[in-house]
């Protein structure tokens, strides 16, 4: 039940910033703002020669907002996170997540709860941008990612 509570918890608090963050850059939670994610996609075009992009919508104390676009192929490799729990949105795209040490299709609409600790991985395995919206919970103001192998 605690589980539940933590993953109800954890998408409230994605939708809430969803759409209530506007800045294209990380924006201040703490004021009601409002966003487009195609506005947000418009405005940080993915440099020619990256494979996988991270943006930052949204931060305050307690979650980090991102946008990742990963481009044909890339991935996100294996690893998990000490000290954060991550919710995904599939936004547009098809792609695939390691998820308990398997590979699930993913595609607009997926959602994937990811408690700190478990191995996760996404991979873009469709021929347009896979385009993620990433929540970290509590805040994510200092590099968490543990590649395993």
């Amino acid at each position: 039940m605690k589980r539940k509570r933590m993953f109800t918890g954890a998408w409230l608090a994605a939708l809430a910033v969803l759409f209530l963050a506007s800045s294209l850059t990380a924006a201040d939670t703490t004021g009601q703002l409002i966003t487009n994610m195609d506005a947000v996609l418009k405005a940080n075009p993915m440099p020619a020669a990256d494979k996988i992009q991270m943006i930052t919508v949204a931060q305050d104390d307690n979650l980090t907002f991102y946008v990742a676009r990963l481009a044909e192929g890339a991935e996100i490799k294996p690893h998990y996170h000490k000290t954060h729990d991550e919710t995904v949105y599939v936004y547009q795209g098809t792609g695939k997540m390691l998820i308990d040490g398997k590979w699930i299709d993913v595609g607009p609409g997926a959602v994937h709860f990811n408690p700190m600790t478990k191995i996760h991985a996404t991979r873009n395995a469709g021929k347009d941008h896979l385009v993620i919206i990433s929540i970290f919970t509590p805040a994510m103001k200092s590099p968490d990612r543990i590649m395993v192998q």
